[in-house]
């Protein structure tokens, strides 16, 4: 495998994308999970699908503001006019935005059922972590610029290793209990939608046709994106992970960890950029 590829982006920043997968099964193993500390980590990630978290629109972007800007492009229809203009970029951007209510509807739910005694609370206090806010800024920091861009739009999701995590730490939940059985759910609708999205940011990013020297500041980017990105999920989930564990995710000895992530998880991934065993 050439050094600077897309293949390589991926197997630089793999091993935090496992770190976070880690985080989860800890964190259900754990016997001070605490409604609390539930509330903590679905609140934050809440507020992350409602904002975008620095991936995409401007720094004010929320759900809501997209679903305005459809309606407003889509009202002049009412009046039974054919648009002058195409209309793709309107059904794509609320298809994106259709896509992103779900995702927080359905933490949105969850957050209730663990949340029974007080008021919801507002949507901008449950982004403050602090780590997470550094997510942000460093992803808007890079967004500008086309390679930044392309590192930016790979870094969405983490390659799914919370929700990996918590499909693998399943047997660790009481199905009885409606907390931990929408937790189970969550997860897996997630997973349903989430993949064919990172399919097709990998796909995107290929189809830029970056050359060998672009290739490897994305995955400098990308791998700096992770780390950061793997901060904020552990504060999340009350630091889970020790300071050392989490900056020595790439370290020789958590190799087989980030191999058996990329293999149990994300094969499908791997086939579709032509990979198989011996590139891991």
């Amino acid at each position: 495998m050439k050094t600077s590829t897309i293949q390589q982006a991926l197997l630089d920043s793999a091993p935090y994308w496992a770190a976070e997968h880690e985080i989860a099964t800890r964190y259900f193993a754990s016997p001070t999970r605490s409604a609390d500390a539930d509330k903590l980590w679905v609140g934050h990630q809440m507020f992350k699908e409602w904002t975008g978290s620095g991936v995409y629109g401007p720094r004010d972007t929320t759900v809501a503001s997209m679903i305005r800007e459809v309606a407003a492009e889509v009202a002049p229809l009412d009046g039974g006019t054919v648009a002058p203009h195409p209309l793709k970029s309107t059904y794509t951007k609320l298809s994106f935005a259709s896509d992103e209510l779900r995702h927080y509807a359905q933490l949105h739910d969850l957050y209730l059922l663990i949340e029974t005694s007080t008021p919801p609370p507002s949507i901008a206090s449950l982004g403050t972590l602090p780590q997470g806010v550094a997510l942000t800024e460093l992803r808007l920091h890079y967004r500008d610029d086309k390679i930044g861009a392309v590192a930016v739009d790979l870094s969405e999701g983490g390659g799914l290793g919370l929700y990996f995590g918590i499909r693998s730490a399943a047997d660790l939940l009481d199905t009885d209990n409606p907390v931990d059985r929408e937790v189970i759910a969550v997860a897996n609708r997630t997973i349903d939608d989430e993949t064919r999205h990172l399919l097709g940011r990998f796909r995107s990013a290929r189809a830029q046709n970056l050359t060998p020297e672009q290739w490897g500041e994305t995955a400098r980017i990308l791998r700096a994106i992770s780390h950061q990105k793997l901060r904020e999920r552990n504060e999340q989930f009350g630091d889970i992970l020790t300071p050392e564990e989490v900056d020595g995710a790439c370290e020789k000895e958590n190799q087989p960890r980030t191999q058996a992530f990329l293999r149990t998880h994300l094969g499908f991934l791997l086939a579709d950029l032509g990979m198989d065993e011996d590139d891991l």
